[in-house]
């Protein structure tokens, strides 16, 4: 039974990844912060490891005896988080050295969970982490997979207690389009990608979607009866200097949003489930 080693196990891809391992039937251990995150995942899997991916001291040997790495380890995009690595902390040096130990442990596959377009924003935190990563990867020797998901559900929780509050906003005209994939369709993309050779994968669901039409759908799911706000994309760049010099963690954040929604952002169409469904999910 091939070993694998996951590393970002408790997020809302990587728990969906840890289900897949093991449906498929692979030995998953996970990597988790603390004994209390990786009881998140004791239904899928027993094996785990502690360590705090900011601290290299910690990472060392930590891949030794596994054959395969699965890294879906990235800082949220979220709001609401408030942890104080930034994308280049935990996207890039934490997963470049993860990378390190693997290459001297002689690990045989790396699989990565990036970013779609990833090279087309260099200039913004979060793409240049993940593109950073993924060149490195690509130079280091080891077989890989790169996954390049356009987004995933789980981005849009956020937006349902916004939807909640009245306060959910379009950025511009909401007219691009993009086809995000649930964590659950993207985890087996990753997974089957195990067995193939220095892929690159990019992947998105089978529905493309404005941006006005992701708020639609997450206002109507939530309370019909609240209208959607629109932000005009001067006023929030703007702001976004302003933003930088007290918090560059929330400028990031914000960089990032203001720019993805100003651009079409559709991958291939692999993933199965409807947004729709998932955000009545949620909802419920």
């Amino acid at each position: 039974m091939t070993k694998v080693l996951l590393f970002g196990a408790t997020g809302n891809v990587g728990k969906k990844i840890a289900a897949e391992l093991t449906a498929q039937g692979y030995d998953i251990t996970i990597v988790a912060r603390s004994k209390e995150k990786a009881g998140e995942l004791a239904a899928i899997t027993a094996n785990f490891k502690i360590a705090d991916v900011t601290r290299p001291k910690q990472l060392h040997d930590i891949c030794r005896g596994f054959e395969v790495i699965v890294s879906a380890l990235g800082k949220s995009v979220s709001i609401n988080d408030k942890s104080k690595p930034s994308f280049h902390d935990i996207n890039f040096t934490a997963n470049a050295n993860i990378l390190m130990d693997a290459k001297k442990n002689v690990v045989r596959k790396f699989v990565y969970v990036s970013a779609l377009h990833s090279e087309k924003y260099t200039h913004l935190g979060y793409f240049n982490a993940h593109h950073s990563f993924s060149q490195k990867l690509k130079q280091s020797g080891i077989n890989y997979s790169i996954i390049k998901p356009a987004a995933v559900y789980s981005a849009f929780a956020d937006l349902i207690p916004m939807a909640r509050e009245g306060k959910l906003v379009t950025i511009g005209k909401g007219d691009k389009k993009t086809n995000p994939i649930y964590e659950g369709d993207l985890a087996k993309i990753c997974v089957d990608s195990i067995k193939e050779y220095n892929a690159i994968v990019e992947a998105g669901g089978k529905h493309i979607y404005t941006r006005q039409q992701i708020n639609d759908i997450i206002q109507q799911a939530v309370n019909p009866a609240l209208k959607i706000k629109n932000v005009p994309v001067g006023s929030i760049k703007f702001m976004l200097p302003f933003i930088k010099i007290f918090n560059s963690n929330k400028y990031d954040k914000y960089a990032f949003f203001t720019e993805v929604t100003q651009h079409h952002t559709i991958a291939p169409m692999l993933g199965e489930m409807k947004l729709e469904d998932y955000i009545k999910a949620r909802v419920r």
